[in-house]
This record gives structure tokens, sequence and C-alpha cells, in this order.
């Protein structure tokens, strides 16, 4: 069967949530003193939980300024906790240098620090990771990319990462034509429990016919 004519676009909004966490530090430290006491940690899981008390503060500090909108003083309290590997924290300084809050626009940094995100396996960062290769912004214009980080994004449930992908495969782009894992790809995003991705996906479900196949 021949596919239609019909050239659903790919789904190009980013996310744009900056990463918020519920416990309060005085939270974490309850936590941490009953799990102490329990198990009689040693003086190096202390120094240990000490550590990431203080990144836990800095994060939550820089949360605090976000929502205040200190741009430039969240971005300063979360790159030491970034630095330190959180992939919270390394996601909102990428969305922080795409969006042009707290500093000017840098897509270039903006990929450094969504990398370093999904590679921790940040499922918003994979994603908006690869909708900046898919667009050629901060790096070369790079299909194949954004379609190894739209997979990873999509095998971890991402609506709109499963409905790129399935566009992909359709359009041949990142990937050779493949009718089958189109349709696959259409399907969970069209079961997925995003209205709008879940439009999309039945669009082109119904106009290439997937469920012929």
């Amino acid at each position: 069967m021949q596919l239609g004519s019909f050239k659903p676009s790919i789904y190009l909004c980013s996310y744009v949530n900056i990463f918020h966490t519920s416990l309060t530090t005085s939270e974490l430290l309850k936590i941490s003193r009953k799990i102490m006491l329990k198990n009689k940690i040693h003086l190096a899981f202390l120094l240990s939980i000490t550590l990431f008390t203080s990144a836990f503060a800095d994060y939550i500090s820089g949360q605090r300024e976000y929502v205040n909108g200190n741009y430039e003083n969240a971005i300063s309290e979360w790159i030491p906790v970034a630095e330190n590997g959180n992939a919270r924290a390394q996601y909102n300084l990428g969305w922080m240098h795409a969006n042009a809050k707290g500093t000017a626009q840098d897509f270039k940094v903006a990929i450094e620090w969504y990398k370093k995100s999904a590679e921790l396996g940040n499922v918003n960062a994979q994603y908006n990771l690869a909708n900046l290769y898919l667009r050629g912004q901060g790096a070369v214009q790079n299909d194949k990319l954004a379609f190894s980080w739209f997979i990873k994004a999509a095998e971890q449930g991402d609506a709109p990462a499963q409905y790129n992908l399935g566009r992909m495969y359709l359009l041949g782009k990142g990937d050779d034509k493949n009718i089958l894992e189109a349709r696959f790809w259409i399907k969970q995003a069209l079961e997925n429990n995003d209205a709008y991705i879940g439009a999309l996906a039945q669009q082109v479900w119904d106009e290439y016919k997937l469920g012929s196949y």
C-alpha cells in the first residue's frame, strides 16, 4: 500500500518546566537522622549524607530564586550542583540557556547541559536535546542524533518523542523508512496519556491507514 500525501509535522515544542522537588531541607534532614539511628551509620557515610544535604539545599535555593524571578541567582545556585552530577540541575541549566533566562540565549551551552542530563536518563533532557539536533540549534542539524535521542525518550514513555519517532520512521529521517516501526510508535503515542499528542497521532494513524498494517 502506498503512503498517502499527508505529511504530519514533527512536534517541535520543547519541555519548558523547571524540575521542582517536594521535599524541604528539614524533611530531608529528618529522613537522614532516622536512617542513621536505625542503621548506625559510619562516619564516612554520615559525611556523604552531609554533602548530599548541602547539594540538596543548593538545589532548593536555586529553585526558590527561580520562582522569585531571580534567574541569575538560580543559575549560580544550580551550577555547582549540576557540576556534581545532578541531572535535574543540569536539565534546568540547559533550559535556562535555551530560553534566555538569567543569561543570554546560547543553544550550544544548552546542548552541553542537556546532554549531561540526558546521559543520566533525564527524559525531558533527552527530548529537548533531540529537538535541538533536529532544528540545528546549537549544533549542525543532524537527523541521526535527533533520532537517537528521541528513541531514548520514547522508550521511557514520552508521548511527544514517540510521535516524532513514528513520524521520522514514516519519512525516513534519521533512519530508513519503516512502516511497521512507524505504526508501533504512533500507536504508543496514540495510547499515551497526552490529549494533544494523541490527536496528532490519530491524524497520522488515519491518513497513513496504519491500522491496515
